[in-house]
């Protein structure tokens, strides 16, 4: 029988990656059909841009995914992987902010359609027998990207709130001033960190920090956009 190494494996996965972002997004360009129907098309193309600037990041995170996974070190590899791929979502999200963001309210929508769009692919990956086009391989390997897999499903709704609390946040903290995106990407780098090296022995522990950032994000949004005063 032939063995997979680490370089072959990573390609394989990478390309299942990409595939189920594909199928995701398609998922999403109907969403955005029905949300243009539902909430007019301004507000329907800020959450389409949200959702899209989510898989830029997942798309720019790929090579780095794919380097990373030739180290047999696991925690070095984790711990890269869970540095750039916070790094890159906040400078991605910074520029989705400057292009399509004009206010607190498309703040919020875009914020809401990059939470979306990692939710939507999250749940692909946590699907038990899901194995087209994201597989549980690849599904091990988004976890220092916020996909961290359990069969608990108070787990997955724990990480919904969090994510969509984390996402306005950090969105409206970057539409209130642009410097902020120094604070996000360390809130998500530390958040990632968590996951990729202690979801495995203190997930309980991991989810109350994530929790935690993730509200704090929000209050300190919502008071930088002046929603709260």
């Amino acid at each position: 029988m032939n063995e997979e190494g680490p370089a072959q494996s990573s390609t394989r996965i990478t390309g299942r990656i990409r595939a189920g972002a594909a199928v995701v997004m398609a998922l999403l360009a109907l969403l955005a059909v029905v949300l243009a129907v539902v909430l007019g098309a301004d507000h329907a193309g800020v959450v389409l841009l949200g959702a899209l600037g989510w898989f830029v990041a997942l798309a720019a995170r790929l090579p780095v995914l794919g380097s990373a996974g030739r180290l047999h070190a696991l925690r070095r590899r984790e711990t890269i992987i869970a540095l750039v791929s916070g790094a890159t979502d906040e400078v991605v999200r910074l520029a989705v902010v400057l292009v399509a963001v004009s206010g607190v309210e498309s703040a919020l929508w875009a914020g809401f359609g990059w939470a979306l769009a990692q939710l939507v692919f999250t749940a692909a990956t946590e699907l038990p027998k899901f194995s087209w086009p994201v597989g549980r391989q690849a599904a091990e390997q988004l976890k220092a990207q916020g996909g961290f897999v359990s069969t608990h499903p108070l787990h997955s709704a724990v990480r919904g709130v969090t994510a969509i609390s984390f996402h306005l946040g950090a969105t409206l903290l970057l539409s209130a001033g642009l410097w902020w995106v120094a604070v996000t990407a360390s809130a998500h780098v530390l958040v990632n960190i968590g996951f990729a090296r202690w979801a495995g022995k203190r997930l309980v522990a991991v989810e109350v920090f994530a929790v935690v950032v993730g509200a704090v994000v929000l209050v300190a949004g919502l008071a930088g956009a002046d929603v709260l005063g």
